[in-house]
C-alpha cells in the first residue's frame, strides 16, 4: 500500500490530466440529444456552428429543471395519463340499446394525439412541441417545446411567443423568423409534434366521473369515452362544456350523427368541465321502424323528431295507425296517432311524447288491394292491375287477347273470388263472341271489380285427347301416339319404323272399342272387338286391310313368328380342347354333343368338377313371382349366373340320359383342372392341405395327417365336399360311423359339437328307438306262426 501511494504522489500530474479529460468528454456527450441532427452549413456561413445558432434554449432550461415529460414516448405518456377502464362488462346497461350511446366507445379507442396533420385552428399552448426542419441550403431539424412563458427559444434567433396563437399563425411567424436567418435556397418545414396533455373534469351521468388526462387535440366525446361512456340516464342531447363556471358550448349527439354538426368546435383547455346532464325524455320504438330502439328527445320534440332520428317507418308499416302507450296517473293508456297526416301536412300539430312512452308501429294487412285475375285459355294468364272503369274486354286485351283455341260461347266472371274472406262468390256468365267482333258496347262487356276472377275455357277442354297405340314386333316402340284425322293402319306402321324380321306377317291384330247401340234409346256399355290382317315384308297390306281407318283408342298388336329365332350360343371354358362359343345346332342339343364338338376333354381335366353357369330367364317361376317385388338392384341379383353341378362322366358315357342335360342360350360349361390336394378343416389338431393319395380313399387317413380330432368334434356330422360342389355326409348306425370316400379336390369338414349336448344319452335313446320296432316285429311274426 505504501508503494502505491508513493507512486501516485510521484505521478499526480499525469493522473490529474486524465481525470480532467474524462469529465470534459462526459459533459460534451450530455449536450447532444438524440433529436438533434448536424447541419452542413452553407457557403455563406462557412465555419459557423448551426447547432449553436438554432438550438432550443428552452430545452436546456427544461433539462435543468429535471422535466422528463418531453423524453417520454407516446406509449409511455398514454399509459401514464390514461384512466380508461373496461366498465362495459360491469354495467348492466347496454349502450347499443339507445341510439347514439355507442359513439363514446369508438371515441375512447381513437387516439387523437397522433394525428399526422394537426388542425390549423389548434391553439398553441405550454408543453406543445413544434418541429422545425431545414434542408436544401443546409440540413437541420429541432424539436422546440413551448415554455411556461408561452414561447420557443431558438438560439441565435431569440424567443418567439406562440402561446394563444393558432397553429396556422404560429407557423407563419416561425417561418418568417427562420427565413431571415438561413440562406435563400434553404427549405423550411414547420410541423406540430407531440401535443400537450391537459386535465379535464368529467361529471354527471358518466360511468366513471372525475378528472381525465387527455391530449389537447381531444374533444368532449373523447373525454366522455375515456370516462366509460354515459349511464342509462345520461343525456345525449345536452352535453355541456364549462370553463371558469360558465357554459361555453353545448353538444347534441343526435345533431352530430344526423348532420355532422359538432357545435362551435371549441378546443378543451386545462381544468375544463364536461357535464352530462340527466335525460329529459327517453322513448322506445317497436315494430317496423327502420331503427327500433330507445331514443332521447328534448322537451319540445315529439313524433316528428322521433321519426327523423329513427329513420322513419318501413314500407310495410301502417303509418295511419301508430300506437302510443303512455303512463298517466299510475295507469297505462294507449292512444292512436295518424303519422301520415303529421308528415304530409306541414301545418299539422306535432304529437307530443312524454318520458317512458312506447311508440309501436304495426304491419299493414298483407294482400294486394287492386288486383284482378284472369286464367284459362288466354295468351298471358295471371294477375293484373285493376284500374278504375276497366271492363271485361279491357282485361282480355291487357292479357294479350284470346287464342285460336279459346271457347267463345261461354266464360265466367267470379265476383270477388280473389278475396279469401268471401266464401261464396257470385258467378256471372258471359259470351265472348262480341269480343272477337270488337264490339265494346256488348252487354257481355261487364264492368269489373277488385278481386274478380275471370275464367276462360279452351275448345279442347270438353273432349279427351284421342290416341292409338302399337306394340309387339315393331322397330320403334312409340307406345301411345296422338291420332290425326284419317289415320290408317299403314300410317301407324310407318310411324313405328316398320316391322322386325321376327314379326309374324300373317297375324296383325287390331283391338277396337265399339259404342253401344243408342238407336234404340238404350244405353249400353262399350265392348272390344279384335280383327286380324295380313301384311307383307314391304309393309304392303292386302286390298281390304290397306283401307282400314283407325278409330280412337285402337290398339295394334304385331305378333312374333314362333319359328324365327336368332343364333343361340353356349360357351365352353376350361380344359376342353377347343374352348369358346358354340351355336346350338338344334333346340334340344345336349351337353355331350357340345363336348364332342369341342374336341373332348384334355388329359388333366377334372371331369368330376364340371360346373354349369346358367342365367335365369324370364320364364323362371321365381322371377315371375318376384318381378314386381324387387327394385332394379335386386332384379340384377336374380339374373346372376347360378352354378349347377354336373355329372359329366355319366353324360359322356350315356348320351341322351337324364345326366346329359339340354343346354340353353348363354349357358357356360366350365371344366376345371384336376386338383391333386385334399383340404382338412374344422375341429382337427392342425387344419391343412395335403396331396391326395390314390391308395387311400378313407377319411381317417387324412384326419390322422392333420393330427387327429380336436376338442369336441362332431363325428356324426362330418361331411366331404367334392370338386363339383356336391357334399356327402357321414352315415351312422348305433356307435358306428361310415365316412364318405375322399377323392382329389375334396374338402373334409369336421364341425364342432355344441356345448351341453348329452351325446351318450342320445345314442342310447336312438338305440332303443331302433330296437323297439325290431322287437315288436319279431313278436308279431312269432304270434302269426
Amino acid at each position: 500500500m505504501y508503494c502505491i501511494v508513493k507512486f501516485l504522489v510521484k505521478k499526480k500530474a499525469t493522473v490529474l490530466f486524465f481525470v480532467v479529460a474524462l469529465f470534459s468528454l462526459s459533459a460534451y456527450a450530455q449536450q447532444i440529444t438524440p433529436s438533434q441532427q448536424s447541419l452542413n452549413a452553407p457557403s455563406e456561413n462557412a465555419g459557423s456552428n448551426s447547432k449553436n445558432i438554432f438550438q432550443d434554449q428552452n430545452q436546456q432550461q427544461i433539462e435543468a429543471g429535471a422535466d422528463r415529460n418531453k423524453f417520454e414516448t407516446a406509449d409511455q405518456k398514454r399509459n401514464r395519463n390514461s384512466v380508461k377502464k373496461d366498465t362495459l362488462n360491469q354495467n348492466k346497461y347496454n349502450p347499443n340499446q339507445t341510439y347514439g350511446a355507442d359513439i363514446f366507445a369508438n371515441a375512447a379507442n381513437y387516439d387523437v394525439s397522433e394525428l399526422s396533420t394537426p388542425p390549423l385552428d389548434y391553439p398553441i399552448g405550454v408543453d406543445d412541441h413544434i418541429i422545425v426542419a431545414l434542408w436544401g441550403g443546409g440540413e437541420y431539424q429541432e424539436d422546440y417545446v413551448v415554455a411556461r412563458d408561452g414561447s420557443i427559444f431558438p438560439a441565435g434567433i431569440g424567443k418567439i411567443t406562440v402561446q394563444g396563437l393558432t397553429f396556422e399563425n404560429a407557423r407563419a411567424i416561425i417561418y418568417a423568423k427562420f427565413k431571415s436567418s438561413v440562406p435563400a435556397s434553404t427549405h423550411i418545414q414547420i410541423t406540430l409534434g407531440q401535443p400537450r396533455s391537459i386535465n379535464i373534469n368529467v361529471a354527471g351521468e358518466v360511468a366513471n366521473p372525475g378528472p381525465v388526462t387527455v391530449s389537447a387535440f381531444s374533444n368532449a366525446f373523447n373525454v366522455i369515452g375515456l370516462a366509460g361512456g354515459i349511464t342509462e340516464f345520461g343525456n345525449l342531447r345536452n352535453i355541456q362544456v364549462k370553463r371558469e363556471g360558465k357554459v361555453i358550448e353545448t353538444l347534441d349527439v343526435y345533431e352530430y350523427l344526423n348532420s355532422g354538426n359538432i357545435g362551435q368546435h371549441i378546443y378543451l383547455q386545462n381544468n375544463d368541465f364536461v357535464l352530462v346532464t340527466f335525460v329529459d325524455k327517453k322513448i322506445l320504438t317497436t315494430g317496423p321502424f327502420k331503427r327500433p330502439m330507445y331514443y332521447q328527445l328534448k322537451k319540445n320534440e315529439g313524433v316528428k323528431a322521433l321519426l327523423k332520428y329513427s329513420g322513419g317507418l318501413n314500407s310495410d308499416a301502417n303509418s295511419s295507425d301508430i300506437k302510443v302507450i303512455s303512463t298517466s296517473k299510475e295507469k297505462q293508456v294507449i292512444r292512436d296517432v295518424n303519422v301520415t297526416t303529421i308528415l304530409l301536412n306541414n301545418t299539422a300539430t306535432d304529437y307530443p311524447l312524454a318520458d317512458g312512452d312506447i311508440v309501436k308501429a304495426t304491419l299493414i294487412k298483407p294482400g294486394i288491394s287492386n288486383k284482378i285475375e284472369i286464367k284459362g285459355e288466354i295468351r298471358y294468364p295471371g294477375i293484373y292491375e285493376m284500374k278504375e272503369g276497366d271492363h271485361l274486354f279491357d282485361l282480355i286485351d291487357h292479357a294479350g287477347g284470346i287464342t285460336k283455341n279459346t271457347y267463345l260461347r261461354r266464360a265466367y266472371v267470379f265476383r270477388g273470388a280473389g278475396d279469401s274472406t268471401i266464401l261464396k262468390p257470385e258467378r256471372i256468365e258471359v259470351n265472348l263472341n262480341d269480343f272477337a267482333k270488337n264490339d265494346a258496347t256488348s252487354p257481355d262487356n261487364i264492368l269489373l271489380q277488385v278481386n274478380d276472377v275471370v275464367q276462360l275455357f279452351g275448345n279442347n277442354s270438353f273432349g279427351e285427347e284421342q290416341y292409338v297405340q302399337i306394340s309387339g314386333e315393331v322397330r320403334k316402340e312409340i307406345g301411345k301416339t296422338q291420332m290425326y284425322a284419317g289415320m290408317t293402319l299403314e300410317d301407324l306402321l310407318y310411324l313405328a319404323d316398320g316391322l322386325k324380321p321376327s314379326a309374324e306377317y300373317g297375324r296383325l291384330e287390331i283391338s277396337s272399342i265399339v259404342d253401344g247401340d243408342s238407336a234404340k234409346g238404350v244405353t249400353k256399355s262399350t265392348r272390344t272387338i279384335v280383327k286380324s290382317y295380313a301384311i307383307s315384308p314391304d309393309l304392303q297390306l292386302d286390298s281390304s286391310a290397306s283401307k282400314v281407318i283407325l278409330k280412337p283408342f285402337d290398339e295394334v298388336f304385331v305378333r312374333k313368328n314362333p319359328t324365327f329365332q336368332l343364333q343361340q350360343n353356349v360357351e365352353l371354358a376350361g380344359l376342353v380342347k377347343y374352348p369358346g362359343y358354340y351355336s346350338k345346332i338344334s333346340p334340344n342339343e345336349r351337353l355331350s354333343s357340345f363336348i364332342n364338338r369341342a374336341g373332348g376333354l384334355k388329359d388333366n381335366a377334372n371331369i368330376d368338377g364340371a360346373i354349369l353357369y346358367r342365367n335365369k330367364t324370364d320364364e323362371f317361376r321365381e322371377n315371375l313371382i318376384n318381378k314386381n317385388k324387387l327394385d332394379s338392384t335386386d332384379s340384377a341379383a336374380i339374373y346372376l349366373n347360378a352354378p349347377v353341378s354336373l355329372d359329366l362322366a355319366k353324360a359322356i358315357k350315356h348320351p341322351n340320359s337324364s345326366c346329359d342335360i339340354v343346354l340353353q342360350e348363354k349357358d357356360i360349361i366350365y371344366i376345371p383342372e384336376v386338383n391333386p390336394f385334399v383340404v382338412v378343416k374344422g375341429i382337427v389338431q392342425s387344419p391343412l392341405r395335403i396331396a391326395h393319395d390314390d391308395s387311400h380313399s378313407h377319411m381317417g387317413f387324412y384326419i390322422d395327417r392333420a393330427g387327429g380330432f380336436g376338442i369336441r368334434p362332431w363325428r356324426r356330422r362330418i361331411f366331404v365336399t367334392y370338386a363339383d360342389g356336391q357334399s356327402r355326409r357321414t352315415r351312422n348306425f348305433l356307435f358306428c360311423h361310415f365316412y364318405p370316400k375322399v377323392r382329389q379336390g375334396s374338402i373334409i369338414t369336421v364341425p364342432q359339437r355344441p356345448e351341453g349336448k348329452n351325446l351318450a344319452g342320445q345314442v342310447i335313446l336312438q338305440a332303443i328307438a331302433t330296437a323297439v320296432p325290431i322287437i315288436v316285429a319279431a313278436i308279431i311274426l312269432k304270434s302269426v306262426n
